[in-house]
């Protein structure tokens, strides 16, 4: 089974696509660098070099949680996101954080 796993995930391949704003040709990632666990900066080059050339960077970050990893990594901390703190049990209307004038007795 576990074969079968790893070739599923080979299959399922990220495929970002990303059009050059001068030309509106197809922009290709020519190199990446991983900053952090869940930060990387992108290098893209137009595929129209001879017509357009341009060439840009930019980041992909993971922002939030959706599901829990069964093997957590304890360096990458990321917030929940508002969905999985619903599924938690947490109502954000009920909060009394999100109320401007509550505040907590010192203890």
């Amino acid at each position: 089974m576990t074969k079968e796993v790893n070739e599923q995930n080979l299959e399922e391949v990220s495929r970002i696509r990303f059009k050059c704003p001068h030309c509106g040709s197809h922009m290709k990632i020519r190199s990446s660098k991983t900053l952090l666990e869940i930060y990387r900066v992108i290098y893209w080059h137009c595929t129209n070099e001879w017509e357009c050339g341009f060439r840009s960077s930019g980041f992909m970050q993971m922002v939030h949680t959706l599901a829990h990893s069964r093997r957590p990594n304890p360096e990458v901390q990321l917030e929940n996101s508002p969905t999985l703190l619903r599924q938690m049990g947490f109502d954000f209307d009920e909060t009394p954080i999100n109320d401007p004038n509550y505040y907590e007795e010192p203890k």
